[in-house]
């Protein structure tokens, strides 16, 4: 008989490791995406898609760094696109939890704005030095 609950300790206890690894923080608020994936390494930025707007609006990063859009909306919520004014990217639609992701253009200022809302913009501004590579972490955060 005390076979039983041991199995169930034991069930909750792998149970309890498979979720022990915590889900990236995605937002400034703490807001986590559920279906959101991260890419793997330092050199990487996120841009969440909420409340019609990309946050952070203005990113500089380092070349090479991979930025990913992550949709953030209320379920229901109209898709959003990532499209770079000079054509450099150009994303899908993307739907709740949906992301998006592509390497840095070259060095200089992209303007970016969603298709569907192009009130929705953003900036990435991609420069050489510890200072890309400083704020880039912080938008990882």
């Amino acid at each position: 008989m005390m076979r039983r609950p041991m199995v169930l300790v034991m069930a909750a206890c792998a149970g309890a490791a498979c979720f022990s690894e915590h889900e990236p923080d995605l937002t400034d608020g703490g807001l986590t995406c559920e279906r959101a994936e991260l890419p793997a390494g330092p050199d990487s930025a996120i841009v969440v898609i909420r409340g019609f707007a990309y946050t952070p609006a203005h990113l500089t990063v380092a070349p090479g760094t991979r930025i990913v859009w992550v949709n953030c909306e209320p379920e229901g919520t109209a898709g959003h696109t990532t499209t770079a004014e000079d054509g450099s990217w150009d994303s899908q639609t993307l739907v709740r939890g949906d992301v998006f992701s592509t390497e840095a253009p070259g060095p200089g200022v992209h303007e970016y704005f969603c298709r569907p809302h192009p009130f929705i913009r953003g900036q990435i501004v991609v420069a050489d030095g510890a200072l890309a590579q400083g704020e880039a972490r912080l938008a990882r955060r």
